[in-house]
């Protein structure tokens, strides 16, 4: 198994923030930690492009609503609906109760 490390966003100046690389396919993501200062994960164009899909498409978290299988089920339901047609969206959408005016 492999290990994990963790930080803690925060510090003086705590930020979260995100932008192209010099190298122009690549994203950095970077976090300002309460430990270790500035903390930057490098992400190839597809990642940075699924990262912003879920996050963008995913509700406000609550810790009350949110269990790991409806969250894995949320995120199922946003992946198929970014490569649906629109009949197949008001398909999903009457499914799920939600009137398509």
């Amino acid at each position: 198994m492999r290990e994990v490390t963790q930080y803690q966003a925060g510090g003086p100046h705590p930020a979260v923030s995100y932008g192209p690389t010099d190298e122009g396919d690549e994203w950095l993501l970077a976090v300002t930690t309460e430990s270790e200062g500035r903390v930057e994960i490098v992400l190839d164009e597809v990642m940075m492009y699924d990262l912003w899909t879920e996050v963008r498409n995913v509700p406000w978290p609550s810790a009350a609503h949110h269990t790991e299988e409806r969250g894995r089920l949320v995120r199922q339901v946003v992946h198929a609906a970014n490569g649906a047609d629109e009949a197949m969206l008001r398909d999903a959408l009457r499914a799920l109760g939600v009137r398509d005016d």
